[in-house]
């Protein structure tokens, strides 16, 4: 389905090289037939993948990579940190006694 409201020349948002067949009904950019796709049956407006999947629920795992490991995560690390310098440290220390 074309949208009448898209220009002729429009490209994909994802394909660069392939022309707009559709606009994505929650994020409104232009895409390709490969990259849209109808969640709701034929009659309704088609989805973008990324705010298809968004819509079904699926979370982004894109963030978590970004975001830091807050309190507890850090506290973790320092207290494995430490606990393996001591494993390494105590029987180089009782050997020089």
């Amino acid at each position: 389905m074309q949208d009448t409201a898209m220009a002729e020349t429009t490209q994909c948002d994802k394909h660069l090289f392939e022309d707009a067949t559709g606009m994505c009904r929650t994020c409104r950019r232009p895409f390709c037939a490969d990259c849209l796709v109808y969640a709701h049956g034929p009659d309704k407006a088609p989805l973008c993948v990324p705010c298809a999947l968004q819509a079904s629920g699926v979370r982004s795992t894109v963030s978590k990579g970004r975001r830091g490991r807050g309190m507890s995560g850090r506290l973790l690390a320092s207290v494995a940190a430490t606990a393996a310098t001591a494993v390494l440290a105590i029987p180089v220390l009782s050997a020089i006694h």
